[in-house]
Parts: structure tokens; sequence; C-alpha cells
């Protein structure tokens, strides 16, 4: 059984105290009782071996049993996808986060679909941590991914660090899959998934010009979240050691 808080509020060195709801999930809907273990995640690495120690309808205390401190994996991946209408970049946010990306960009690209972006940004971010924080619960994941704030492909461009690699994902004829790519050891790696539209031509050949390597998820034209998802799969097999 798990649960997530914030290790900013963390009460001292040897209890953990939850929030209403995720006091709530471990009494009403788990149904557990004082003296059940819990692992209790911060989002930052650490994973924390509990005991339920006293509860009340608002708020639980957890006694730390051990912690252990888990490092990120190396390479880091960092996955810019294009914004789309309603539901579909939600959707990809907890495979992306029991894959373990690090960091997740919103990109406004020539060909995305979508509009008033800017309205109730802020919930819109909550909810994606959200999302990303009921998947590490679900999966063990100790770090939670890093939520840029939407960028246009430009100002993405411009704020590409040196030690980062970038691959964008591309139907040409030439681009090759991760595996066939013949890369060296990474620390950092940014994957490019683009609109179903496509990359404009302006944005093809600015990445062309900035050293972007293109890959290939195969023949077929995917939805954008069947992209991003496969395309952080494998690349992480292609990488990880």
């Amino acid at each position: 059984m798990r649960t997530f808080f914030d290790s900013n509020i963390l009460g001292s060195n040897d209890f953990i105290y939850l929030d209403e709801v995720e006091s709530h999930h471990l009494m009403k809907v788990l149904r557990l009782r004082e003296g059940d273990e819990v692992e209790a995640l911060d989002g930052q690495g650490n994973k924390y071996l509990t005991e339920i120690h006293k509860t009340d309808h608002k708020q639980v205390e957890l006694k730390i049993l051990n912690k252990n401190f888990f490092a990120q994996p190396k390479p880091t991946f960092r996955l810019a996808v294009a914004l789309a209408k309603g539901n579909r970049w939600e959707d990809m946010i907890r495979p992306l986060t029991e894959l373990g990306v690090t960091r997740i960009t919103p990109l406004l690209t020539d060909h995305s679909e979508y509009k008033n972006i800017e309205k109730k940004l802020d919930a819109k971010i909550q909810k994606w941590q959200k999302i990303a924080i009921d998947a590490c619960k679900q999966s063990g994941n100790p770090w939670i991914p890093h939520f840029d704030l939407p960028q246009t492909f430009t100002l993405f461009l411009e704020n590409v660090k040196e030690e980062e690699k970038v691959f964008i994902g591309s139907l040409s004829k030439l681009s090759k899959p991760f595996k066939n790519l013949e890369i060296g050891p990474i620390d950092q790696v940014s994957i490019l998934i683009g609109p179903e539209g496509g990359w404009s031509e302006k944005e093809a050949e600015l990445a062309e010009k900035n050293g972007f390597i293109s890959f290939s998820l195969g023949p077929n034209t995917l939805r954008l979240e069947t992209a991003a998802i496969c395309g952080l799969a494998v690349a992480r097999e292609s990488f990880i050691l």
C-alpha cells in the first residue's frame, strides 16, 4: 500500500502527517488501520517504510520505520509534446510517469490543436500533478515529473542545454528507429513529439539546423499520446543500461 506526501511539510524525523485527501484514501478506501504498514513517497526520490500510528477522519500520522533514497536513473528523460484539445494530452501523463519521465513540456506548435491555454492554467497544472502523483503511487516510481509551462517551439530551442541530446519524432524515410541510432553515453535525453498534423516546414528546418536527431516509430501515423508513450519506452530500452 502506498501514499504520497509533501516533503516540505514533513512533521519530524520520526513522523509523517498526511493531508485530508491521502488520509481519507488510506482509511476509507483502502480501509487500513493503526499498526498497518504503508510505503510513503515524497516524489523526490525517497521511499519511507511507515506504520500507521494515529488516525482521525482528517489526518493520518505515520511513524517512519525506515527510509531509502533512489537516485534518478541515467539518462534522464524529458518529453516535449504538442498540446492537443480535450483530455488526450492528459491521458499520456500516467503512463509516462510510470515509465519514469523526468520532465514534461507542453509544446505550442504551428499545427497544434489548442485554444485558451492561458485559461485556468494553474488549475490544469495542478490536475497534471495529481495524475502524476496517482501514477507514482500505483507504480512505486519515487520521482514525480516536473511540468513546464506551455511554450512555443522557438522558446524550447532557446532553452536547450549543451548537455541535452534532443530527438524529434518524424515520418521521414530518412529517420531511423532508436535501436539503429549510433549514440554515445548521454546524461539528458529530450524527445519531441509533434501534432498529428506533423511539424511545419519551419519547425523541421529549425530542428535540423539545431542538430536535433530525427527518429522513427514505424510507418504508421500514431496518435499523439501513443507516439509519446512509445517514444519514451523505446528510448529507455535503448539508453538505460
